[in-house]
């Protein structure tokens, strides 16, 4: 405990000064090294080398933190003691020197020093190094290295030169002229050593030698013939073992061997002629190369189940055993070079299942045949002597990935040979002399191939390796080869070989036998002048064709962006034509719009024409906002009217069928009224024609277009249209704010109004000759005769004068040329509405037709038969003047308006 305590403090304490030496020379700079030395550092330590310099002293090295420090092959007689002072020192190396004593108290104050190597001095014995107290003051030293000194013997037979040190764990004493060797020094004065380096000393005396804690022991060349029986066994912690190069040493003491604990064995070149390992089951690493086995048996390594490298190379074996590697599943390299192996058997890696390296070379195998083996990846046949080669030579070895067939006397390398993982293949120094395109085409795998030092003379086509995708290195040199320059597939192959990356790797050796002026000449400075020709040509064409292609790129991308740059500033130019277009369009109809809007407002009305408020009915959404009609008189009952008419249309007919007896009818008032409808017939018939004649029928923007309903009368369906036509609209305007308070009608809140006036339109032209005037207001009349309370029932129609029967009668034809049919002069200017004081048409039925189904018909009159009804009207009117004359009826009607 105290020494683990002192050995950690020491460490601590060496730490601490290294870094404040460390941190001394950051500040100050560079450090102060002597002139005769080189210092450097790796990684954190300051290594100085002042060997080879025949120094006889130690140089001054200041306040250099040194840890390595080399003075081997110098003059040094006297240990260089001052170098205790150096706290950081844990490697020394003092070889090769004329030191020959040391001082009990020489390496007092070395307390972080950890290797010492003394080899090669001027020692003589161990009493001039006083072995039992000169490492007593080193209690970190772990390795002493005293090899070419002489000592003479390794034994306990005198404790005063005994080597005592706690801490040693490598002892070398290689060629120090030990003859003795024995006793129990290891145990008591050397308990921590682990390594022990004995090798070439002539140990003619060799006794047991025990230690607990000794790991290697090396004895090579030592002359050894027998080992002492229980040399072995007195190392039990013992896992290395080299007797080499004992050519004593014979097969018996190998019995003698017997260790669980031994891993490691190097018995080559001892002339052994038998071998057996079986006492060593943990064996796992075997040297028997240089000795005289001849044959291997099923059972020689038969318990070395764990054996993972034997080398058996060198020996004399002639034949091997198909099942002598069978039972070392765990073997993994395998060297059997330098014998006298014939013939292998396919079988004898098969049971291998670890093994991945096999040396063959150097024997006498003159047909490779085909082997099994699912591990094997390098396999080497150089130097076999052979001749034949079987095409499925490699069919059974799945995972082969290197081949060395160098140096052989192989001629022609079979077709159609194959392996998926092949990646190294070497055929050199062989005696190919040609190659065919199926050579190498079953190895994709294949990067690196060897044919130099054959006999090739004509370059192959590069076509030879074409599925070769991998093949990255190629050796061609020491091949006869012949220098056609001008030749393509030369061209070609030399191109093949020196494109970037390259894969000639012995281009130096690339030399050519034919013709005479080019012997012994690089491919390169053979044919570099035609070769030099042959670029510039190529190049100043490749030259000319890259820059005609830049050439022409640039053009047809200048033509491209220019063809663009056209196309986008047309289509700017129509997007701006177009607007401008329409907006000349826009403005010329807004124009004519204008335009026609005051003619229509300004041009006087034609004497004697129709009004537009007589020849352009309202709209029934128009008819809706209409305000009630306020009639001049009251009219009759619907019930009179009814009779009334029916009788004057029976006069009527029986006038037109015999006109000759009813001719003393038509006097008085039937006459009157004959001629008078025939009057107001031809005033209509004319006054269609000439609306036929002015009204022009042509499409609207916002309207649908007008519609010819009938010859007789022209009527425009507008139901769906929400504006009329510009021609369809009356003279006087609504004022621009109703316009723009316009929405629609379906909007308004009349449109639900439920109106209280009957079925018939009040725009249609009928005649007041009713009962009362609740035949227009009120929806329940129809059934005044069954609802007897009702206050219309009770009520009598009022007598008109008779005297209005006495007015005056219209002419036949109307006089447009004296007085205007319609008088703007009871309109007001600015007002929506007119008074017209004309005969309103309406079609009214029988006296019978009072029933509910008939009304609801009557109701539901479709506007394309107002002609019809309008021209029965007029009869039914003009019948009954005699009796009653007509009403005047206030008919306002508001103008729609137009919205342009």
């Amino acid at each position: 405990m105290i020494m683990r305590f002192n050995s950690s403090a020491t460490r601590s304490r060496r730490i601490f000064i290294l870094l404040i030496n460390y941190l001394h020379i950051s500040l100050t700079g560079a450090i102060n090294c002597p002139t005769q030395c080189k210092c450097s550092w790796i990684l954190d330590s300051l290594e100085v080398n002042c060997a080879h310099q025949k120094l006889s002293e130690s140089p001054d090295f200041a306040d250099i933190p040194i840890e390595h420090l080399d003075m081997s092959y110098n003059s040094l007689e006297d240990f260089p003691q001052e170098l205790s002072a150096y706290e950081t020192l844990i490697y020394l190396d003092l070889s090769n020197n004329l030191i020959k004593y040391l001082e009990p108290n020489a390496l007092s104050g070395f307390t972080a020093l950890r290797t010492l190597i003394l080899n090669n001095n001027k020692i003589t014995q161990w009493s001039d190094i006083y072995p039992d107290e000169v490492l007593i003051n080193t209690p970190n030293l772990q390795r002493l290295s005293l090899s070419g000194n002489i000592f003479e013997f390794f034994n306990d037979d005198d404790s005063s030169v005994i080597l005592t040190s706690d801490s040693l764990t490598h002892l070398e004493l290689e060629s120090c002229d030990i003859t003795k060797v024995g006793g129990d020094m290891l145990t008591f004065a050397l308990p921590n050593l682990q390594y022990l380096n004995l090798n070439n000393n002539s140990l003619e005396a060799l006794d047991s030698l025990p230690s607990p804690s000794l790991l290697g022991l090396e004895m090579s060349d030592c002359k050894l013939q027998l080992l002492p029986e229980y040399f072995i066994s007195d190392l039990p912690m013992l896992t290395f073992l080299n007797l080499s190069w004992n050519i004593g040493l014979k097969g018996e003491t190998l019995k003698t061997l017997k260790s669980m604990t031994l891993r490691k064995v190097d018995l080559s070149y001892c002339t052994l002629d038998a071998i057996d390992f079986s006492q060593l089951p943990n064996l796992s690493r075997l040297h028997l190369q240089g000795n005289m086995l001849h044959f291997i048996t099923s059972t020689t390594f038969q318990n070395n189940t764990l054996l993972e490298m034997l080398d058996i190379s060198r020996n004399t074996l002639r034949s091997i055993d198909p099942d002598a590697f069978s039972k070392l599943k765990s073997l993994t390299h395998l060297d059997l070079a330098y014998n006298q192996i014939t013939r292998l058997d396919r079988n004898i890696f098969r049971y291998s299942d670890n093994l991945v390296t096999v040396n063959l070379s150097r024997n006498i195998i003159e047909k490779f045949t085909k082997l099994m083996s699912n591990s094997l990846r390098d396999i080497n046949l150089a130097w076999c002597e052979i001749v034949q080669i079987d095409a499925n030579a490699l069919s059974g070895l799945g995972n082969l990935q290197k081949l060395n067939l160098s140096r052989n006397l192989i001629k022609n390398f079979p077709d159609n040979m194959a392996s998926d993982t092949l990646q190294t293949l070497d055929l050199s120094n062989c005696r190919l002399s040609t190659l065919r395109n199926t050579t190498f085409q079953y190895f994709p795998e294949l990067a690196s191939l060897k044919l130099n030092g054959n006999r090739f003379t004509d370059p192959f086509p590069p076509v030879f390796f074409k599925r070769n995708k991998f093949l990255d290195e190629i050796w061609l040199g020491d091949n006869p080869w012949i220098c056609n320059c001008q030749g393509s597939i030369f061209i070609e192959f030399k191109d093949y070989i020196t494109r970037q990356p390259s894969k000639i790797r012995d281009k130096r050796n690339l030399r050519c036998a034919s013709p005479a002026d080019y012997y012994g000449k690089t491919w390169e400075s053979a044919c570099e002048l035609e070769w030099l020709v042959d670029n510039n040509t190529e190049k100043s064409s490749s030259a000319a064709k890259l820059w005609t292609i830049v050439l022409t790129s640039a053009i047809i991308l200048a033509i491209l962006f220019f063809l663009f740059t056209c196309f986008q500033k047309y289509m700017i130019y129509r997007r701006k034509r177009l607007d401008v277009e329409e907006y000349r369009s826009n403005q010329e109809e807004m124009r004519a719009i204008r335009r026609l809007n005051q003619r229509i407002l300004s041009e006087e009305a034609t004497p004697n024409a129709p009004c537009a408020d007589e020849t352009n009915l309202p709209s029934y959404e128009d008819a809706l906002h209409m305000p009630k009609p306020r009639l001049v008189r009251p009219a009759k009952s619907l019930t009179d009217l009814s009779s009334e008419t029916n009788c004057r249309r029976k006069k009527l007919r029986k006038i037109l069928t015999c006109p000759e007896e009813n001719s003393s009818e038509l006097e008085g008032g039937s006459a009157l009224n004959l001629d008078l409808h025939l009057r107001f017939h031809s005033e209509e018939m004319l006054s269609n024609r000439d609306r036929e004649r002015l009204v022009r029928i042509e499409p609207s923007r916002r309207t649908e277009r007008a519609r010819n309903d009938s010859i007789t009368a022209r009527h425009f369906n507008n139901h769906n249209n929400r504006f009329p036509a510009a021609h369809l609209k009356a003279q006087n305007l609504q004022s621009a704010e109703q316009i723009a308070n316009f929405q629609s009608y379906e909007n308004s809140p009349y449109s639900k109004r439920k109106p209280r006036i009957a079925e018939i339109p009040p725009f249609k032209r009928a005649t007041l000759k009713a009962d009362s005037v609740e035949f227009f207001t009120d929806n329940d009349y129809e059934t005044f005769s069954s609802n007897p309370n009702s206050p219309f029932a009770k009520r009598k129609p009022k007598n008109f004068k008779s005297d209005a029967i006495e007015r005056s009668l219209p002419p036949a034809i109307e006089n447009y040329y004296d007085m205007p049919h319609c008088s703007t002069s009871n309109s007001r200017e600015g007002s929506g509405f007119h008074v017209i004081i004309e005969p309103d048409i309406c079609s009214l039925k029988d006296n019978n037709s009072t029933s509910s189904s008939e009304s609801n018909l009557l109701r539901k009159k479709s506007t394309n038969e107002s002609s019809h009804d309008n021209s029965k009207a007029f009869h039914e009117v003009y019948d009954n003047s005699s009796s009653d004359q007509e009403p005047l009826v206030l008919v306002h009607k508001p103008m729609r308006e137009t919205l342009f």
